[in-house]
């Protein structure tokens, strides 16, 4: 589809069409730094995301129900947020005035985030959270090279520089050297399935980005998001009860704080892949998700390992990984802006839109289907 003056003029109020082709102030140049910490955090509450869910699905006995506890909560906590806020009128009028730059399957997160977390949550009472949240942060890196590489989210095309390459491999090694001791060869069948649920997330939240751009209303994408994946969980639920009784009376209390950190952690993730792209997000989770697996070791385990040294050394190696691509994150930013100050120089009838900026997001209609 081609962009045009109407794509331009469509552009939400919150994110201009085009920046200055100036050196940016000191409140831009600290987005990346605050998203980055944001990322991490969000990497900390997705370990615990997954041993609730976990628990939840052991004492439940149906890893379905979990999931539509962790689904049906989230779906609460977003429309509350998104009516208070008043997003959902403003996300509607929004999404109809830019409708010819929508890409139906933008909106095919719902589906995706309930196949991942169903066979994430159907994983890990076997395979224990250590080794999910190892293959779900493989398969994360793997989604999020693709995502950045083809385009798929609002940062932009982010090749793989040397930085960011080094920065991925020494990812993976902090995930391996964390699961050391942990996987079993006979739970190795079920890994695959986690690695691309893992994937499948890194696509999601790529796609739940452009969502946030074309509507202007973070609030108003999680509630399409969960109300997406409600139809289908539901769906799941009712096939589930007429095969088997549920004992609804089993969940614990708790368990709908699932749902309520996934919400976060999916909003959180979509409003700064923005700013630092796909990969350096999923980086950062991993690292977060690393830190967190160590504390919850050492505090709560949740088996009779514990805190293993290797789980410390992949902690620490996770966070190196995070400092080194985004290292090459900014150094490519930097590349970006100089080369949009030298267009914009040379192309003095060029339009506004044409000096855009590091952190300019692209119009979807000039996304490659």
């Amino acid at each position: 589809m081609t962009t045009g003056p109407d794509s331009q003029a469509a552009a939400p109020a919150s994110e201009p069409a085009s920046e200055p082709a100036s050196k940016p102030g000191p409140a831009k140049r600290s987005r990346p730094v605050v998203a980055t910490i944001a990322a991490l955090v969000a990497g900390c509450a997705v370990a615990a995301q997954t041993s609730i869910n976990g628990h939840t699905s052991v004492a439940v006995g149906s890893p379905v129900l979990a999931t539509a506890v962790n689904h049906g909560s989230a779906l609460l906590l977003s429309l509350i947020v998104a009516l208070a806020m008043g997003a959902l009128p403003r996300a509607a009028r929004a999404l109809r005035q830019r409708r010819s730059e929508l890409r139906w399957w933008w909106f095919l997160g719902g589906l995706m985030g309930f196949v991942a977390v169903l066979a994430i949550i159907t994983v890990t009472p076997t395979v224990g959270v250590v080794a999910v949240a190892v293959a779900v942060t493989l398969g994360q890196l793997i989604g999020s090279v693709m995502a950045d590489s083809l385009n798929l989210g609002p940062g932009g095309r982010r090749p793989l520089n040397l930085l960011r390459t080094v920065g991925l491999g020494v990812a993976v090694i902090a995930v391996v050297v964390g699961a050391v001791g942990r996987f079993e060869v006979e739970n190795l069948v079920v890994i695959p399935v986690v690695i691309v649920a893992g994937i499948i997330i890194a696509v999601q939240q790529a796609w739940n980005g452009w969502i946030v751009v074309v509507s202007g209303e973070f609030a108003a994408m999680s509630v399409i998001n969960f109300a997406t994946s409600a139809i289908f969980v539901g769906t799941a639920l009712v096939i589930s009860m007429l095969n088997a009784p549920i004992d609804f009376a089993a969940l614990p209390p708790w368990a709908p704080l699932g749902g309520a950190v996934g919400a976060v952690i999916g909003v959180v993730t979509a409003l700064t892949l923005r700013i630092i792209g796909v990969l350096s997000v999923m980086l950062c989770i991993a690292a977060g998700q690393a830190i967190a697996a160590v504390v919850l070791d050492l505090v709560v385990p949740v088996d009779a390992i514990g805190l293993t040294p290797g789980a410390v050394l992949g902690a620490v190696l996770a966070v190196a990984a995070v400092g080194i691509a985004g290292l090459g994150a900014l150094t490519g930013a930097r590349r970006r802006a100089a080369d949009a100050r030298d267009a914009a120089g040379a192309g003095a009838g060029a339009d506004a839109g044409a000096g855009a900026g590091a952190d300019a997001v692209p119009l979807p209609g000039s996304q490659t289907p």
